[in-house]
């Protein structure tokens, strides 16, 4: 069975979707490929060489992200003095950042970042911190950086203290500081996101707004009314109703005089289907959108959607075959074998 990678690499070749490639080649962990396809990528208009170490940089941030800091330090040293160009510490900063992430503080400080970005990432830390509801931790970090960076943490952990409902818990906390200046400081900044004054709109609604709202509170009956008499987008009202009544939202659907709106709901409906592992039907939908719309190039995301829940049915070839049937020109079949690739390499598209 051809490999992810050797798909991938295929669907380069077949005018697929170059950024989508980049980003699963970088995700599964071919760096040298993601590489070679930001070339690519980079190479042709309206996109500029120079570009180029954009793509590095979010290449050495998806390998960190990956958990090969290590990989990531040394792509840095190796495109610094060239593709990287100006961009080594925003890399490095990223890298820091991730550190921070997974909770790996002494590490983030050793990977080479500046002072001024030590303090950032500290800051980073500390909104960890208060994410995590570690509150007196977060308090202990804000002594530790710049007067700026505590008003940041001082105004977020305001922010965490409203959404919890817990106003009482300001003075108990600052209690706990060992700096008067920060305390003071604290107690000032927090007030502000705590009780944080509310602009209120009143904007009135069209009546395909009003359908719109219906649809999402699954009142159809009512949505298709109000679509019917003033005109709204069908499909609007019928792809929320196929995630519960997938028949008669179709049958709704196909009452609609609007040939586009149809074709278009579904496509929409094609996509849902596949993302439920319904391949069968997500197959005769497809098909359904372009006798109604009578084209053949549109809708990719139906196209790797299906060759993702296909390939994790245990039929890769069968997929492969069908993915090879489809044009180049639309870009479909390079999508359909990027599909394939997601499947092998990762659980789920992003």
């Amino acid at each position: 069975m051809i490999s992810a990678q050797d798909l991938l690499r295929q669907a380069v070749r077949d005018r697929g979707p170059l950024e989508d490639i980049f980003e699963q080649q970088a995700g599964q962990g071919y760096y040298d490929d993601a590489l070679a396809t930001a070339r690519v990528i980079t190479s042709s208009p309206p996109h500029h060489e120079n570009e180029l170490s954009g793509w590095i940089e979010e290449l050495i941030k998806v390998r960190a992200e990956n958990g090969d800091i290590q990989g990531a330090k040394e792509m840095i040293k190796k495109f610094s003095g060239s593709a990287l160009g100006a961009r080594g510490p925003d890399a490095t900063r990223e890298i820091a950042r991730i550190q921070v992430d997974t909770g790996d503080l002494r590490g983030a400080l050793e990977t080479g970042v500046s002072p001024a970005d030590a303090n950032e990432v500290m800051e980073e830390f500390g909104n960890q911190e208060i994410a995590h509801g570690d509150f007196d931790g977060a308090l202990k970090t804000s002594e530790q950086v710049n007067e700026r960076s505590a008003y940041n943490l001082f105004y977020a952990l305001g922010g965490a203290l409203r959404e919890r409902d817990e106003p009482q818990r300001l003075h108990e906390l600052a209690s706990h500081m060992t700096d008067p200046k920060r305390t003071a400081e604290f107690l000032d900044a927090a007030r502000f996101t705590l009780s944080p004054g509310v602009e209120v709109r009143s904007v009135q609604a069209t009546p395909c707004d009003i359908a719109w709202v219906d649809a999402n509170t699954g009142k159809f009956a009512e949505a298709y009314s109000l679509a019917q008499q003033d005109r709204c987008r069908y499909s609007d009202t019928a792809i929320k109703q196929f995630a519960t009544d997938p028949d008669e939202a179709e049958r709704e659907l196909r009452t609609s005089g609007d040939a586009g709106d149809t074709s278009i709901g579904l496509a929409y409906m094609s996509e849902a289907a596949a993302k439920k592992g319904d391949v069968a039907n997500a197959l005769r939908l497809l098909d359904s959108a372009r006798q109604v719309s009578g084209k053949q190039a549109f809708c990719v995301d139906c196209v790797r959607e299906i060759a993702w829940a296909w390939t994790l049915k245990g039929q890769p070839g069968v997929v492969l075959g069908w993915a090879h049937s489809l044009p180049i020109a639309s870009q479909q079949r390079g999508y359909a074998l990027l599909g394939i690739a997601q499947a092998l390499g990762h659980a789920r598209p992003k």
